[in-house]
């Protein structure tokens, strides 16, 4: 018996230990008025991530109730993209979008069965983290197969209240064909992001930094 526990152990030390996962929960504001969660699982294995985004919305205009459903899988070796999957429901408008790194660096995107090349130095616009920041040419995780052009300049530090506690935060101010107010935490991950949506002010906030 105590060969066996000893031979147990000496196989438990050849075992790759296992990814390291955390979940990192956002509340969506409309106006400051809460319309929905988003909600991001990352699983790191040295400098492999994967990250799980689901997104569940629903807003209330004049007489009419919009619904917004996005799920995606994203597989990272450090900064670079090795797979992208997406689906999104954009109140009964449906579309897929995946997109896959290619050997030389480069990226192919399929975005509703529409396959296309985009630039080696493009990034998707997946905000979760701060690696997004410095790379001028993003493409949509959701429908459009036209890459986005931007700028993103540092706005400095900023303390935010997050969860009722005040976090200090890196501030980022994106223009162009997309407009975005970005806050990254010490860690690079998200703490809010802001824009504009269909008239309205929209806030995605961290519900608590550890």
């Amino acid at each position: 018996m105590i060969q066996r526990r000893v031979f147990a152990l000496g196989l438990l030390a050849f075992l790759p230990q296992l990814a390291s996962a955390e979940t990192l929960s956002y509340s969506i504001l409309k106006e400051g008025e809460p319309i929905g969660k988003e909600t991001y699982t990352l699983q790191r294995d040295g400098d492999h991530i994967v990250l799980q985004l689901s997104v569940e919305s629903k807003v209330h205009i004049l007489f009419l109730d919009f619904t917004y459903r996005h799920h995606r899988a994203e597989n990272w070796t450090g900064d670079h993209l090795d797979k992208l999957v997406a689906d999104t429901d954009d109140d009964g408008s449906k579309h897929h979008v995946e997109a896959k790194g290619t050997e030389t660096g480069g990226i192919t995107l399929t975005s509703d069965g529409k396959t296309l090349s985009v630039p080696a130095d493009a990034f998707p616009l997946s905000m979760w983290r701060k690696a997004m920041i410095g790379h001028s040419t993003l493409f949509a995780v959701e429908s459009d197969d036209t890459p986005y052009h931007v700028v993103i300049k540092d706005a400095g530090p900023e303390t935010l209240i997050i969860g009722g506690q005040k976090i200090d935060c890196e501030h980022y101010a994106m223009t162009g064909d997309v407009d975005r107010e970005l806050w990254y935490d010490a860690a690079g991950l998200l703490a809010k992001v802001s824009f504009r949506r269909r008239g309205f002010g929209i806030s995605i906030v961290r519900d608590a930094i550890s």
